[in-house]
Protein backbone atom coordinates (compact mmCIF):
# COMPACT_ATOMS: atom_id res chain seq x y z
CA UNK A 1 0.00 0.00 0.00
CA UNK A 2 1.27 3.52 -0.76
CA UNK A 3 -0.97 6.27 1.10
CA UNK A 4 -0.58 10.29 0.92
CA UNK A 5 0.36 10.56 4.48
CA UNK A 6 2.38 6.97 5.05
CA UNK A 7 0.03 6.37 7.18
CA UNK A 8 -0.85 2.59 7.14
CA UNK A 9 -4.15 0.86 6.67
CA UNK A 10 -5.25 0.83 10.02
CA UNK A 11 -4.07 4.23 10.90
CA UNK A 12 -5.84 6.05 7.83
CA UNK A 13 -9.14 8.22 8.89
CA UNK A 14 -12.64 6.89 8.93
CA UNK A 15 -14.22 6.70 5.58
CA UNK A 16 -10.87 7.09 3.52
CA UNK A 17 -10.23 6.28 -0.25
CA UNK A 18 -8.10 3.50 -1.18
CA UNK A 19 -7.81 2.44 -4.81
CA UNK A 20 -7.70 -0.74 -6.13
CA UNK A 21 -8.49 -2.72 -9.33
CA UNK A 22 -9.26 -5.54 -7.90
CA UNK A 23 -11.97 -6.89 -6.43
CA UNK A 24 -10.18 -9.60 -4.87
CA UNK A 25 -7.80 -6.69 -3.05
CA UNK A 26 -11.37 -3.90 -2.18
CA UNK A 27 -13.13 -7.86 -0.32
CA UNK A 28 -9.61 -8.48 1.57
CA UNK A 29 -9.02 -4.65 2.27
CA UNK A 30 -12.76 -4.30 3.75
CA UNK A 31 -12.56 -7.19 6.24
CA UNK A 32 -9.37 -5.62 7.43
CA UNK A 33 -11.15 -1.99 7.99
CA UNK A 34 -14.99 -2.65 7.03
CA UNK A 35 -14.94 2.03 6.92
CA UNK A 36 -12.91 1.92 4.00
CA UNK A 37 -14.01 3.08 0.42
CA UNK A 38 -12.38 1.40 -2.66
CA UNK A 39 -12.70 2.94 -5.74
CA UNK A 40 -11.30 2.12 -8.77
CA UNK A 41 -8.41 3.10 -10.30
CA UNK A 42 -6.82 2.31 -13.67
CA UNK A 43 -3.69 3.35 -15.68
CA UNK A 44 -0.22 2.84 -15.26
CA UNK A 45 1.62 2.74 -11.84
CA UNK A 46 2.95 6.42 -12.54
CA UNK A 47 -0.66 7.51 -13.13
CA UNK A 48 -1.49 5.55 -10.27
CA UNK A 49 0.65 7.65 -7.95
CA UNK A 50 -0.37 11.20 -9.78
CA UNK A 51 -4.30 10.34 -8.77
CA UNK A 52 -3.13 9.92 -5.35
CA UNK A 53 -0.66 12.86 -5.02
CA UNK A 54 -3.51 14.69 -6.34
CA UNK A 55 -5.83 13.89 -3.52
CA UNK A 56 -7.93 11.87 -5.60
CA UNK A 57 -7.34 8.38 -3.03
CA UNK A 58 -6.00 8.37 0.36
CA UNK A 59 -4.26 5.22 -0.63
CA UNK A 60 -3.80 3.00 -3.20
CA UNK A 61 -3.30 -0.86 -3.32
CA UNK A 62 -0.59 -2.11 -5.81
CA UNK A 63 1.31 -5.34 -6.61
CA UNK A 64 4.79 -5.85 -4.39
CA UNK A 65 6.50 -7.52 -7.40
CA UNK A 66 5.61 -4.62 -9.62
CA UNK A 67 6.78 -1.66 -7.46
CA UNK A 68 9.99 -3.78 -7.43
CA UNK A 69 10.23 -4.36 -10.88
CA UNK A 70 10.00 -0.57 -11.17
CA UNK A 71 12.46 0.05 -8.09
CA UNK A 72 9.56 1.98 -6.47
CA UNK A 73 9.98 0.88 -2.86
CA UNK A 74 10.52 3.91 -1.36
CA UNK A 75 7.42 4.66 -2.08
CA UNK A 76 5.89 2.07 -0.01
CA UNK A 77 3.95 2.83 3.05
CA UNK A 78 2.94 -0.76 3.95
CA UNK A 79 3.43 -4.54 2.71
CA UNK A 80 0.82 -6.99 3.59
CA UNK A 81 1.91 -10.30 4.69
CA UNK A 82 0.19 -13.32 2.67
CA UNK A 83 -2.04 -13.67 6.07
CA UNK A 84 -3.39 -10.36 5.68
CA UNK A 85 -4.18 -10.68 2.12
CA UNK A 86 -3.55 -13.71 -0.06
CA UNK A 87 -2.34 -12.85 -3.78
CA UNK A 88 -3.94 -13.38 -6.93
CA UNK A 89 -2.66 -17.11 -8.16
CA UNK A 90 0.92 -16.90 -10.04
CA UNK A 91 1.38 -13.21 -8.40
CA UNK A 92 4.57 -12.32 -9.31
CA UNK A 93 5.83 -15.13 -11.65
CA UNK A 94 7.77 -15.15 -14.51
CA UNK A 95 6.33 -17.59 -17.50
CA UNK A 96 7.15 -18.49 -20.79
CA UNK A 97 5.68 -20.36 -22.93
CA UNK A 98 5.64 -21.81 -26.89
CA UNK A 99 3.78 -24.19 -28.81
CA UNK A 100 3.23 -27.68 -27.52
CA UNK A 101 4.78 -28.84 -30.28
CA UNK A 102 8.11 -26.85 -30.46
CA UNK A 103 10.11 -29.87 -29.14
CA UNK A 104 13.85 -27.56 -29.60
CA UNK A 105 11.93 -24.64 -27.75
CA UNK A 106 10.68 -27.07 -25.04
CA UNK A 107 14.04 -28.39 -24.69
CA UNK A 108 15.45 -24.96 -23.84
CA UNK A 109 12.55 -23.76 -21.54
CA UNK A 110 13.30 -26.92 -19.54
CA UNK A 111 16.63 -26.16 -19.07
CA UNK A 112 16.05 -22.80 -17.70
CA UNK A 113 12.57 -23.74 -15.57
CA UNK A 114 12.49 -23.14 -11.71
CA UNK A 115 11.21 -26.42 -10.72
CA UNK A 116 9.81 -25.20 -7.14
CA UNK A 117 7.80 -22.01 -8.74
CA UNK A 118 6.78 -24.45 -11.70
CA UNK A 119 4.74 -27.04 -9.06
CA UNK A 120 3.49 -23.66 -7.14
CA UNK A 121 1.90 -22.03 -9.92
CA UNK A 122 0.35 -25.34 -11.29
CA UNK A 123 -1.33 -25.91 -8.01
CA UNK A 124 -2.20 -22.42 -7.40
CA UNK A 125 -3.80 -21.74 -11.36
CA UNK A 126 -5.73 -25.37 -10.72
CA UNK A 127 -7.74 -23.67 -8.40
CA UNK A 128 -8.84 -21.22 -10.91
CA UNK A 129 -9.15 -24.20 -13.67
CA UNK A 130 -11.73 -25.52 -11.25
CA UNK A 131 -13.66 -22.72 -10.39
CA UNK A 132 -13.43 -21.30 -13.95
CA UNK A 133 -12.03 -18.09 -12.55
CA UNK A 134 -11.35 -15.16 -14.73
CA UNK A 135 -9.46 -11.66 -14.12
CA UNK A 136 -12.99 -10.07 -12.15
CA UNK A 137 -13.22 -13.29 -9.80
CA UNK A 138 -12.40 -12.63 -6.26
CA UNK A 139 -9.79 -15.50 -5.67
CA UNK A 140 -6.58 -15.38 -3.89
CA UNK A 141 -4.52 -18.75 -3.97
CA UNK A 142 -0.87 -18.95 -1.91
CA UNK A 143 1.06 -21.72 -1.76
CA UNK A 144 4.95 -22.42 -0.57
CA UNK A 145 7.17 -25.41 -0.72
CA UNK A 146 8.25 -27.09 2.54
CA UNK A 147 10.62 -29.79 2.55
CA UNK A 148 8.41 -33.05 1.05
CA UNK A 149 5.11 -30.88 1.05
CA UNK A 150 3.74 -28.29 -0.47
CA UNK A 151 1.37 -25.99 1.71
CA UNK A 152 -1.69 -23.97 -0.83
CA UNK A 153 -4.50 -22.18 1.31
CA UNK A 154 -7.24 -20.22 -0.91
CA UNK A 155 -10.07 -17.31 -0.29
CA UNK A 156 -12.97 -17.17 -2.93
CA UNK A 157 -15.45 -14.26 -2.19
CA UNK A 158 -19.56 -13.75 -3.36
CA UNK A 159 -20.37 -11.27 -6.24
CA UNK A 160 -20.62 -8.35 -3.64
CA UNK A 161 -17.96 -9.64 -1.45
CA UNK A 162 -20.05 -10.37 1.82
CA UNK A 163 -18.98 -14.10 2.01
CA UNK A 164 -15.38 -15.08 2.31
CA UNK A 165 -14.85 -18.76 1.58
CA UNK A 166 -11.40 -20.29 2.63
CA UNK A 167 -9.07 -23.51 2.58
CA UNK A 168 -5.99 -24.79 3.42
CA UNK A 169 -4.30 -28.09 2.34
CA UNK A 170 -0.85 -29.49 3.27
CA UNK A 171 0.07 -32.79 0.25
CA UNK A 172 2.91 -34.09 -0.19
CA UNK A 173 4.75 -32.27 -3.42
CA UNK A 174 3.90 -35.34 -5.76
CA UNK A 175 0.87 -33.96 -5.78
CA UNK A 176 1.11 -30.59 -6.50
CA UNK A 177 -1.49 -30.86 -8.98
CA UNK A 178 -4.07 -32.60 -7.56
CA UNK A 179 -3.82 -30.15 -4.10
CA UNK A 180 -5.15 -27.24 -6.11
CA UNK A 181 -8.09 -28.80 -8.35
CA UNK A 182 -8.86 -30.30 -4.56
CA UNK A 183 -8.75 -26.91 -2.47
CA UNK A 184 -10.70 -25.51 -6.30
CA UNK A 185 -13.60 -28.22 -5.71
CA UNK A 186 -13.96 -27.61 -1.98
CA UNK A 187 -13.78 -24.15 -2.59
CA UNK A 188 -16.95 -24.82 -5.23
CA UNK A 189 -18.91 -26.81 -2.98
CA UNK A 190 -19.08 -23.96 0.03
CA UNK A 191 -19.85 -21.28 -2.30
CA UNK A 192 -22.58 -22.64 -4.39
CA UNK A 193 -21.28 -20.43 -7.44
CA UNK A 194 -22.07 -17.81 -5.38
CA UNK A 195 -19.37 -15.87 -7.11
CA UNK A 196 -20.15 -16.10 -10.45
CA UNK A 197 -21.54 -13.11 -12.89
Amino acid sequence: MISRDKKKLKELDLNSIVGTSSYRREFQIKKIRPDINCKLIRGNVDTRLKKLKEGQYDAIILSLAGIKYLQLENEITEIFTTEEIIPSAGQGIIALQCRENDKDIISLLKKINHEETYKRAHAERNILKVLEGDCETAIGAYSIIDGENIILEAELFSLDGSKRFYEKKIENIVKFREVGKEIGQILKNKSNNSYKR
